[in-house]
C-alpha cells in the first residue's frame, strides 16, 4: 500500500467503525424502547373517557370534568429523579390566584405500590388541595391504555414523561409541555390562563 494514502484509508477505517457503531447503539435503543414499552396492546376500542380511583377513595371520572379546565401527569411516588421537580413546580402553578379554577390530575405509573393511602401521604408532602388536585391509581395495563388512547403518551411500570397533558372545557387535549421545566410551565399557564377565559359548552353537550 502507498504509504502516502494510509492516513486516507484508517479515515475511512475510522468512519466506517463510527457509522456501524452509531447503527447499532440506535437499533439497540429502538429494541430498548419497544421493550420498555411492552408493545402496549389494548383490548376493545381506544378510550374517550376513563375512570380511576382517587386517593380519597371516591372514583375519579374524565366526563365529570365537561366545563372545566385541568391538567394531567403521571408520575409515581417513589420516584427519585424528576417526579419531585415535577410535582413542585404543579404545586406553584396550582398556587396562582389567577389558576385557581384549574384542577390537576396526577395518575401513578406504579399502582401495586402507591396505595390509596401511599398516595394520600405523598399528597400532604405537596400541601395537595383534595378539590384541585387529584391523585389517582388504576390497574396498570388500564393507565397505559388512559396513556395511549386518550392522551398520545407511552407508559410503562414506573416509566413516563413529565408532559402535562392541558384539557379543555370541552374535553379537548389542547397542549402538553413539559412540566419539570420551568420554562415550559410558564408557556403552561398562558395555555390554561387561555382555556379558563373560553366559554363553557352547554350543561347537555355531548363533547366528551
Amino acid at each position: 500500500m502507498n504509504k502516502s494514502a494510509l492516513p486516507y484509508w484508517l479515515s475511512l477505517m475510522v468512519i466506517i467503525a463510527a457509522s456501524y457503531g452509531g447503527w447499532t447503539w440506535w437499533r439497540v435503543q429502538q429494541f430498548e424502547a419497544s421493550r420498555a414499552e411492552g408493545g402496549i396492546q389494548t383490548a376493545g376500542p381506544p378510550l374517550k373517557e376513563f375512570e380511576l380511583t382517587e386517593r380519597s377513595g371516591k372514583q375519579f371520572r374524565s366526563r365529570d370534568m365537561l366545563g372545566k379546565v385541568w391538567v394531567t401527569s403521571f408520575f409515581f411516588a417513589s420516584c427519585p429523579g424528576t417526579c419531585p421537580r415535577l410535582n413542585a413546580n404543579i404545586k406553584y402553578l396550582n398556587s396562582l390566584e389567577e389558576l385557581q379554577d384549574v384542577t390537576w390530575v396526577s395518575i401513578t405509573v406504579d399502582p401495586d405500590t402507591d396505595t390509596l393511602s401511599v398516595l394520600s401521604e405523598y399528597a400532604k408532602g405537596f400541601q395537595a388541595d383534595p378539590e384541585r388536585w387529584l391523585f389517582c391509581r388504576g390497574d396498570l395495563g388500564y393507565i397505559k391504555r388512559v396513556g395511549k388512547d386518550v392522551f398520545s403518551l407511552p407508559i410503562n411500570w414506573k416509566g413516563h414523561n413529565e408532559h402535562a397533558v392541558v384539557i379543555d372545557k370541552f374535553g379537548k387535549v389542547r397542549g402538553m409541555y413539559d412540566a419539570s421545566s420551568r420554562s415550559q410551565s410558564k408557556k403552561l399557564a398562558l395555555l390554561l390562563k387561555e382555556c379558563l377565559a373560553e366559554e363553557a359548552p352547554p350543561k347537555d353537550s355531548e363533547t366528551i
